[in-house]
C-alpha cells in the first residue's frame, strides 16, 4: 500500500539572475531557517554544440507544444482575457520532472510537449538552446536572457533523491542543490524561495507559491529560472507616441498610448531592414532587438479575422507566416505600448486535455527514476509576465509543477489597433520563448 504522502514541487520561471545556478546566502535571522548547498559529485554540465542537429528537431517541438497550448488557453477560462506564457518555461519544468519518469508516465509527459527525441537527447537538446542563446547574449550589450536550474531539497535522512537523477538534472540541466528543512519550517522555506523568486525577476513574479503551498509534507522544489529583457534595436521615438484607439474584438474602442516608428528605412547610416510578410488574412511585422539574432514577431488579421485565425493557429500556420517575411519600406509602423501580469494559472486541465492523464494519477504515476517515493502531478500553475515599451522588452514567467506522492499586398502602414498574437523567438534555434496575445492593452493584469 502507498501509505507515505509528499509534496514535490517543480518551479520553471523567466528568472532574472548573474551567473547559472545562483544560490541565495544563508540568513541568520531568525524567522528564515539556513541551508547548505551541495553539487553532484559525478556529473558536471555537458557543452552542446550550437550546430548540433537535436537543437533543431527539440526547437519544432517547442513550438509545436507552444501552439497547442495556446489553444489550450484560449479555450479554457482564459478564453477573454490578455493571455502571456513561457513554452519554453514550462517545457524546462516538466522536462526536469520528466528526467525521473519512467514507463507510460515518461511517454504521456514527452507525447504532451510534443517531444520527438529519444531518451536523454531531448534533454540535451533543451541544454543546448539554453547554451546558445546564453552565448549570444553574453555578447551583446543591451541584453539579458539568463537561464538558471537549482533543486531545493529537504535536509537530513528521511527523503532522497537518487544519485542518477541529480547527475541527470547536473548534466543537462547544470543544477545544483539547496537544503532546506521542510518538515519542521515550511513557510519560512516557502518565503525563502519566494523571496528569490521574486529577487532574481527583479519583483516582476512575486508570491509563486501560494501560502500552504509547502508543508511538512514537502520535500524536494526544483526551480529553472529565465529573465529576458533587451532594447530594440532601433527603439520608438517617445515623443511621437500618442493616446489612440485601440479596437477590441467585440468592436468597443479603448484609448490607450501607442507607439510609433517612422522613417527607419530613410534614416542615413541605418541597416536595419524591417521585415514584413503577409498570407491570406494575416499580416507579420518582425521587429529585432539589438544582436540582430532576437526577435518578436507580431501576428495582425485583418479586421473582425481574429477569431478564424486564433482557430486554425498550428505550427505550420506560424512558419508560413516567419517565411514570408520580406525586407520592405513600411513606415509607420504603430504598436500599443503595454504591461500585463497573468494570474497563477493551473495548466492542469490543459495538459489532461493534451493526453498526459497517467503523470497526474496516484495509482499509475512512475517517477521511480527520481525517488524510491511515489510520486505524482497533482497540478501545474504558471503565471508570467511582460512589459513592451519605447526602448525595448522586460519579460518574465514562473511555472511550479506541484507533485504529491501516496500509497495580401503590403500596405503602407502597419497598425496593431486591434487584436494581435506576439511572439518572441530565436532565430537561430527557432524557438519559441514566448508567445501572448492582446486583446485590451489597456489592461495590466
Amino acid at each position: 500500500m502507498r501509505c507515505q504522502r509528499l509534496l514535490l514541487v517543480i518551479i520553471a520561471g523567466f528568472i532574472a539572475g548573474c551567473s547559472n545556478n545562483p544560490v541565495s546566502q544563508n540568513d541568520n535571522s531568525t524567522d528564515k531557517p539556513k541551508f547548505a548547498v551541495a553539487k553532484s559529485e559525478f556529473a558536471s554540465r555537458v557543452a552542446v554544440s550550437p550546430t548540433d542537429s537535436r537543437i533543431a528537431t527539440q526547437a519544432a517541438s517547442n513550438n509545436e507544444f507552444a501552439v497547442k497550448m495556446y489553444a489550450q488557453l484560449v479555450s479554457g477560462d482564459e478564453k477573454d482575457n490578455n493571455i502571456f506564457f513561457s513554452p519554453f518555461s514550462i517545457v524546462s519544468a516538466l522536462g526536469m520532472a520528466g528526467a525521473g519518469a519512467k514507463g507510460l508516465t515518461d511517454e504521456q509527459i514527452r507525447a504532451a510537449l510534443e517531444v520527438s527525441l529519444p531518451g536523454d537527447d531531448f534533454h540535451a537538446a533543451l541544454n543546448g538552446i539554453d547554451q546558445s542563446i546564453e552565448s549570444h547574449a553574453s555578447s551583446v550589450e543591451n541584453l539579458q536572457i539568463n537561464n538558471v536550474n537549482s533543486i531545493w531539497a529537504q535536509k537530513g535522512e528521511g527523503f532522497k533523491l537518487k544519485i542518477g537523477y541529480l547527475d541527470r538534472l547536473a548534466t543537462h540541466y547544470d543544477a545544483g542543490v539547496n537544503l532546506l528543512d521542510f518538515i519542521t519550517e515550511p513557510e519560512p522555506s516557502r518565503i525563502i524561495i519566494n523571496d528569490w523568486v521574486s529577487e532574481q525577476t527583479k519583483d516582476r513574479i512575486n508570491d509563486l507559491i501560494p501560502a500552504g503551498g509547502i508543508t511538512s509534507l514537502t520535500r524536494v522544489v526544483l526551480t529553472n529560472a529565465i529573465y529576458f529583457l533587451a532594447d530594440w534595436k532601433v527603439k520608438f521615438d517617445a515623443s511621437k507616441t500618442e493616446q489612440k484607439t485601440f479596437t477590441r474584438k467585440d468592436g468597443s474602442g479603448v484609448t490607450v498610448p501607442m507607439m510609433t516608428l517612422e522613417d527607419i528605412n530613410s534614416e542615413p547610416g541605418n541597416a536595419l531592414k524591417l521585415l514584413y510578410g503577409r498570407v491570406d488574412s494575416v499580416r507579420i511585422l518582425e521587429l529585432p532587438y539589438c544582436g540582430d539574432r532576437l526577435v518578436m514577431d507580431f501576428l495582425l488579421p485583418d479586421p473582425g479575422a481574429f477569431d478564424y485565425f486564433e482557430s486554425k493557429l498550428t505550427k505550420q500556420a506560424v512558419e508560413e507566416l516567419v517565411k514570408s517575411l520580406d525586407s520592405v519600406s513600411l513606415p509607420p509602423v504603430r504598436i500599443p505600448r503595454f504591461e500585463f501580469t497573468s494570474g497563477s494559472i493551473s495548466l492542469k486541465d490543459a495538459f489532461l486535455a493534451l493526453g498526459m492523464e497517467v503523470p497526474f494519477s496516484s495509482m499509475e504515476a512512475d517517477f521511480s527514476g527520481m525517488s524510491d517515493t511515489y510520486l505524482y502531478i497533482g497540478d501545474i500553475v504558471h503565471k508570467a509576465f511582460i512589459k513592451i515599451d519605447e526602448n525595448g522588452t522586460e519579460a518574465a514567467a514562473a511555472t511550479a509543477v506541484l507533485m504529491e506522492a501516496t500509497s495580401v499586398s503590403a500596405p503602407k502602414i502597419f497598425v496593431a489597433d486591434r487584436p494581435f498574437v506576439y511572439l518572441i523567438r530565436d532565430t537561430q534555434t527557432n524557438t519559441i520563448l514566448f508567445m501572448g496575445r492582446v486583446l485590451d492593452p489597456s489592461i495590466t493584469e
